[in-house]
């Protein structure tokens, strides 16, 4: 079997990486093998631990290559998430040398390829003296903040999968999933939208302020500058419908409250397909928007604008707590809470 050849070629390149880096560091006291684990904290997936293909490690910390060296050894289905690995091996004080099959001789693999691959500034090896492991990471906000922005994709929009979460932040592309079995989160998931899913899908599911001219170049534009799942995940107003695609569509809106020059503030939206009603103030931004859901047309007697969590926010920056001035000229509020 194919499979089974591959798995045979992996543990051999796997078992020879061992023997020469024993071989390469003999003289120093050190311990050596395969399938170790390596402790993490800070792992930039969330691993407790990462297990080595091979790894040689040190009992007193080397100058240059750490706490130790490991070598993973890339083939066909073994492939990892490279950044990732690296990045939590260089955290964690490693050093760090990705092999392919090809650089492995039938009994042995000369340990001058690892070295040179060290010394080559565009080689896959790193060491943690020069090399920042912050250097391998996209995601901004996990550059400056040590944590991923995660968003759930709602299951109606997706093509017979389970639910998943993607970070959002700029520069990410990280998607996981949560398995109850091993009670911990698999990642580098593809994809669960349908290969049909386009932006004009949505058309009529999100909820658009009235400074969105053409919802079409908009959702174009977007399409092409980061995933449509984002787009998605930032659109609290796609939930699960019983319509023929599977989410909310929105009637012509009703405008409960306006501002000062007739836009709205504060809508009421219907959906096309079953009784539900959005109460929306629409803003863009997810963490700034309210959207308040109900089962069937709200009661005409309650005050829309006023019921709890109320959606209507001033954007006025009188509201910044820092720059509070007791009077907000554009909403009239008085209470600084």
């Amino acid at each position: 079997m194919a499979g089974t050849g591959e798995s045979d070629t992996h543990a051999r390149c796997v078992a020879l990486a061992a023997e020469a880096l024993a071989d390469r560091f003999g003289s120093q006291p050190t311990q050596c093998g395969i399938e170790k684990r390596v402790e993490l904290e800070d792992s930039y997936l969330g691993h407790d631990y990462r297990r080595a293909d091979a790894l040689l490690e040190f009992e007193s910390e080397n100058p240059y290559f750490g706490h130790g060296i490991v070598i993973e050894v890339q083939h066909k289905n073994h492939e990892k998430n490279i950044d990732a690995a690296t990045y939590d091996y260089l955290k964690a004080g490693y050093s760090i040398a990705w092999l392919s099959t090809s650089d492995f001789g039938t009994e042995s693999l000369d340990c001058d390829i690892v070295g040179e691959t060290f010394q080559s500034t565009g080689g896959g090896c790193y060491s943690p003296r020069e090399k920042n492991p912050l250097y391998l990471v996209k995601c901004e906000q996990y550059r400056y903040e040590g944590e991923h922005i995660w968003i759930e994709i709602p299951t109606s929009v997706l093509d017979d999968t389970d639910e998943y979460e993607l970070c959002v932040s700029r520069g990410c592309d990280l998607r996981r999933r949560y398995d109850e079995e091993t009670d911990s989160y698999e990642y580098d998931i593809n994809s669960g939208l349908p290969s049909y899913f386009r932006p004009k899908l949505l058309r009529k599911a999100i909820i658009r302020e009235s400074s969105f001219e053409d919802l079409d170049d908009w959702l174009s534009q977007m399409y092409h500058i980061s995933p449509i799942e984002k787009i998605i995940a930032f659109r609290p107003e796609i939930e699960y419908c019983r319509g023929p695609k599977g989410f909310h569509e929105w009637k012509t809106p009703e405008t409960v409250r306006s501002n000062r020059i007739g836009d709205p503030t504060i809508e009421l939206r219907e959906c096309r397909y079953c009784p539900v009603h959005l109460l929306t103030d629409f803003r863009g931004r997810r963490q700034d928007r309210t959207h308040i859901f109900f089962g069937g047309p709200p009661d005409p007697d309650v005050n829309l604008s006023e019921i709890e969590k109320n959606p209507e926010r001033c954007n006025h920056r009188s509201h910044n707590p820092e720059m509070w001035v007791e009077y907000c000229p554009e909403c009239g509020d008085t209470d600084p809470s």
